[in-house]
């Protein structure tokens, strides 16, 4: 098993645990989802993945083993810098978990009809978020990029922010 894995799969049996506990009877609840660790991978010196929960999605960034984490105060704003632009995580701690960095996408999940929409959203965040190619294309290669599908295109911060990836997931999943 991979760090990777190990990571995803803690990670859900603590989301997992949280919605048995303390999420269940939330109104905001989408019955249709479940806790998935997505794409989690090595990210700058800690990890980085999606979560997608029935209540949130949220970009996680999880520190490594022997990072020390716990003079970042709850609730605190850290900016990462990021191929696509400079977001805004919030620390939080789980005790399953530990400390972590929360940047949220989606609360509430009522717009998401099934897991693999969710999935492929998560997985269109993280290609925009970290692709290669980031937001600063040149004109050539943005006159390549357009040429492709959409679901292959590099996603920029504004289409991030706007919820743009959402349509291409859609259009792309026909």
């Amino acid at each position: 098993m991979t760090c990777p894995d190990y990571l995803s799969q803690g990670l859900e049996r603590a989301f997992r645990r949280i919605l048995r506990e303390r999420a269940r009877h939330m109104p905001l609840i989408n019955d249709d989802l479940r806790v998935e660790a997505v794409g989690f991978r090595p990210w700058q010196g800690h990890s980085l993945g999606v979560m997608v929960t029935p209540w949130f999605m949220g970009l996680m960034l999880i520190p490594r083993e022997g990072d020390d984490w716990s003079k970042l105060r709850l609730g605190e704003k850290c900016i990462h810098a990021f191929p696509s632009g400079a977001y805004e995580f919030t620390v939080a701690e789980d005790d399953g978990i530990g400390r972590y960095q929360v940047c949220t996408l989606f609360s509430p999940m009522a717009r998401f009809a099934d897991q693999a929409t969710a999935v492929a959203t998560a997985k269109a965040v993280l290609r925009g978020l970290v692709g290669e190619q980031g937001a600063t294309a040149s004109a050539g290669s943005r006159a390549v990029e357009e040429s492709l599908p959409l679901e292959e295109r590099p996603l920029s911060r504004r289409d991030l922010l706007r919820g743009r990836f959402l349509r291409r997931t859609r259009r792309g999943s026909g």
